[in-house]
């Protein structure tokens, strides 16, 4: 399922610098205790049982409190698959303008989405078995108890800013303080402000994740690692290996190598 991407992690100590993602991701807590932070939401404590909620794009770290390792369960779902899942169920929780995270400590969801993702790894089911289960569980049992609140942005110079990140996305190097600032005629300072006030990340921390987002795509699709960190503007490979494992958890090789092992089971 192309939409869908689900993992496990057990007794990690892996620590993630602030990151977002372009899916909209579900957390579970299955043992120890962690601190999770996002400039929209504050920093809260989570422990066993939560279900964490991240929209798309929305900045934030979830990391194990010092000294003790975690398990979790993170599930990343294509947000137009999903917006079009919402469409169908006649509910809209995904629009625009962006949502705040939201950590929801309920049995009853924290056990259906565990139910779901143990039958998404499950090998006795089918394809379109699993595809079903999570229709079903999304639609009947978590997307209705989901109440998500609106990120308040203001207004300050957005369009300038919806002008920055067009050229982040087109180019492929890294863009410059002093380029920005002479692209939109905002001081070097103010453009700082503005990325971490809408965006929750600084203007080069942003590049960082929207290339490692770009990166998990290209993996999938089985791009040569070397080939990759130079396409996307990196000085190195060892730069782009330690940043795409600082974002994600994992080195660019694991991650592909585990996609391979997925497509090669593929049913098509």
């Amino acid at each position: 399922m192309p939409y869908v991407e689900t993992r496990r992690a057990c007794e990690s100590r892996a620590c993630y610098k602030s990151h977002s993602h372009s899916t909209f991701s579900i957390g579970a807590v299955d043992e120890g205790r962690s601190i999770f932070s996002s400039a929209f939401a504050g920093t809260q404590a989570i422990e066993v049982g939560a279900l964490v909620l991240i929209p798309e794009h929305v900045e934030h770290a979830c990391n194990p409190v010092e000294g003790q390792a975690w398990s979790y369960q993170m599930m990343h779902l294509d947000a137009s698959w999903l917006k079009q899942l919402l469409y169908e169920t006649e509910q809209d929780y995904l629009g625009i303008p962006k949502f705040k995270p939201k950590i929801y400590k309920d049995a009853n969801m924290y056990q259906d989405f565990s139910r779901l993702n143990n039958q998404l790894f499950s090998p006795r089911l089918s394809y379109w078995e699993k595809e079903q289960t999570l229709i079903t569980t999304l639609a009947e049992l978590l997307l209705p108890q989901i109440a998500l609140e609106q990120i308040v942005v203001s207004s300050y110079a957005q369009e300038e800013l919806s002008y920055l990140l067009t050229m982040i996305q087109q180019e492929e190097a890294f863009l410059s303080l002093e380029e920005m600032s002479k692209a939109i005629q905002l001081s070097r300072y103010a453009i700082i402000r503005l990325f971490k006030a809408s965006l929750g990340m600084t203007p080069h921390a942003y590049q960082l994740n929207y290339k490692i987002n770009q990166a998990r795509s290209f993996l999938k699709q089985g791009m040569d690692i070397a080939q990759l960190s130079y396409a996307l503007g990196f000085s190195d490979q060892s730069h782009f290996q330690r940043v795409f494992k600082a974002l994600t958890g994992t080195t660019p090789k694991f991650y592909q190598k585990q996609h391979r092992a997925i497509l090669s089971k593929s049913p098509f």
